[in-house]
C-alpha cells in the first residue's frame, strides 16, 4: 500500500485542515460552511477528482451508521499534483459569469 498524506480530517465542529490546504480553500472565497459544522465538506467531490481518496470514520448503533469523521488522503507521491489541481477546478467550479452571461 503507498504511503498516504493526511490533508484534512472533517468532523462536526472540529475540522483540521493541513494548513497549506486551508490557506488554498480560504484563498479561493467559497463559503467554508455550505453544511453546518462541516467546514468545505462539499468541496469532496473536487478533492477526489484532484486525486486524493476519502475515508470515512463511522460505527454503528443498530441499523444506524453514524460518522465520526471524514479523512481527506492522498498518495505522497500525488501531493504536489493535487495543490496543482485543485485550484484549477475549484476556479473552473465557482467561476462567476461576466457581464455577458459567459
Amino acid at each position: 500500500m503507498k504511503p498516504m498524506k493526511t490533508l484534512a480530517f472533517i468532523t462536526q465542529g472540529q475540522s483540521d485542515y493541513e494548513d497549506r490546504l486551508r490557506e488554498l480553500l480560504d484563498s479561493t472565497g467559497i463559503d467554508p460552511h455550505e453544511f453546518e459544522g462541516l467546514d468545505y465538506f462539499g468541496l469532496l467531490p473536487f478533492f477526489v477528482i484532484a486525486g486524493a481518496s476519502i475515508r470515512t470514520e463511522a460505527h454503528t448503533h443498530g441499523d444506524h451508521v453514524h460518522a465520526t469523521g471524514i479523512y481527506v488522503e492522498v498518495p505522497e507521491e500525488l501531493e504536489g499534483g493535487f495543490y496543482a489541481t485543485l485550484p484549477l477546478l475549484l476556479e473552473d467550479a465557482y467561476e462567476e459569469e461576466d457581464e455577458d452571461g459567459e
